[in-house]
């Protein structure tokens, strides 16, 4: 697990890595699959990656459960949530520079790293 003492930037990629392995668990047509040889390159702001992957928390894990879609998996994932969400709102809402983006970017693959870990039949 991730501690406080990255950078936000870095937080904030291991947090939409992980909302992006929600969103992948719940709905995998429409969700391609996330890998670590995703570089993101634009100079937007985490929250508006966020926003973008159209999340409805509550929907994707209903989804997840009733299609009997890796209901154990969400759970797993959903657990690792408190420990990625950077206590500073700027690491969020601010547009990345070029170093916050390498920051975002390797806390995007370090995430993806530890989620692969925990559920290689689902990310390999």
């Amino acid at each position: 697990m991730p501690d406080q003492k990255e950078s936000g930037e870095k937080l904030a990629g291991r947090l939409y890595a992980t909302l992006r392995v929600l969103k992948f668990i719940a709905d995998p047509v429409r969700s391609p699959k996330p890998t670590v040889r995703d570089e993101f390159k634009d100079k937007d702001s985490p929250r508006q990656r966020i926003q973008a992957l159209e999340l409805d928390l509550f929907e994707d894990l209903v989804t997840a459960v009733q299609k009997g879609r890796h209901a154990k998996a969400m759970a797993e994932v959903f657990g690792t949530l408190h420990a990625v969400v950077p206590l500073r709102h700027g690491a969020l809402q601010d547009n990345l520079g070029k170093p916050e983006l390498a920051e975002f970017n390797a806390g995007y693959r370090a995430q993806l790293g530890v989620l692969k870990e925990a559920l290689p039949k689902l990310l390999d």
